[in-house]
């Protein structure tokens, strides 16, 4: 019988892992007499002895599973080399370095990804570095010279999802709740990716300033059509708004040398829209909605 499963040469293994990092070593958490991890390893490694930070990296890499057992990279291997690595790196850097101007986290990650790639003994395609649940700074291979910047912002505000080319029947057919004539409200969330050469790395105070100045304060609290010329003429549904906030962004974020690499807006923790700058200069939406999973249009 002639064997139809596809042929994988290469595959892509990420793995997170969790860090404790205080100013002395802590002796909980380490590997006991058997060898085991001891402690609560999901949560951190080491186990947390009085104050310090917390830090979850996730390590990428590509390989033949079938090379290694059906494995692209041992999981004991990428946890081992993420603790020891990081946890010296991000120790020195937050009590012991004198420089502080290079302890920034977006030059930091350069370092970590070489020194993982020096404990592994082989290449990482990326690394994601979740400073907070709302901030990341991310090395990529095929980017090895920029650094990108992601945080995470909200404004609340109000809209009616409505257009006058239809009857009003056919509105509260399309749009169901969403048309009610004094419209409803959401808190949106908004994620905002930028990158820039490691000579000037992107600054995350910066990037907020930008946010703050060009979409925050222009629609927190507002009724989106009535408030915001940006939808006099279109609905305010969760695309446009990603759409407009990356137009808004995009020229004053490249004035502080950064390059606005996608725009995300949640209207709903199931519901949201992402605007992504493309090579081929054209903007990519990707929407996201309870029961329309990875659709693409192109706009």
């Amino acid at each position: 019988m002639e064997d139809s499963s596809p042929t994988v040469e290469r595959a892509m293994l990420t793995r997170a892992v969790r860090i404790f990092v205080a100013r002395h070593a802590s002796a909980a958490g380490a590997t006991g007499a058997t060898g085991v991890t001891q402690g609560n390893s999901f949560a951190s490694f080491p186990c947390p002895s009085g104050l310090g930070a917390w830090f979850e990296l996730s390590v990428s890499l590509s390989g033949d599973p079938r090379q290694n057992n059906g494995c692209v990279a041992t999981l004991a291997d990428l946890d081992s080399a993420v603790r020891a690595t990081a946890i010296r790196i991000l120790r020195d850097a937050l009590f012991f370095r004198e420089d502080f101007a290079r302890a920034q986290p977006a030059l930091l990650v350069h370092e970590l990804s070489s020194g993982l790639e020096s404990a592994l003994g082989r290449p990482i395609d990326m690394l994601q570095w979740r400073i907070t649940p709302f901030h990341e700074v991310v090395w990529r291979q095929d980017m090895p010279t920029h650094t990108t910047v992601t945080s995470t912002f909200e404004f609340a505000a109000s809209h009616r999802m409505h257009d006058a080319s239809l009857s009003e029947e056919l509105n509260r057919t399309q749009f169901g709740k969403c048309n009610w004539p004094h419209g409803h409200g959401h808190n949106y969330r908004v994620e905002v990716s930028v990158s820039a050469d490691v000579s000037n790395p992107p600054s995350m105070a910066a990037l907020e300033e930008e946010v703050c100045r060009h979409v925050i304060e222009r629609f927190d609290h507002r009724n989106l059509n009535l408030d915001c010329p940006e939808f006099a003429r279109q609905n305010p549904s969760v695309e446009n708004i990603a759409t407009v906030c990356f137009a808004l962004l995009e020229n004053p974020l490249r004035a502080r040398g950064m390059d606005l690499r996608a725009v995300r807006v949640w209207e709903t923790s199931k519901t949201s829209a992402t605007v992504e700058a493309v090579p081929v200069k054209t903007t990519r939406i990707e929407l996201q909605r309870s029961g329309v999973r990875g659709e693409t249009v192109h706009a």
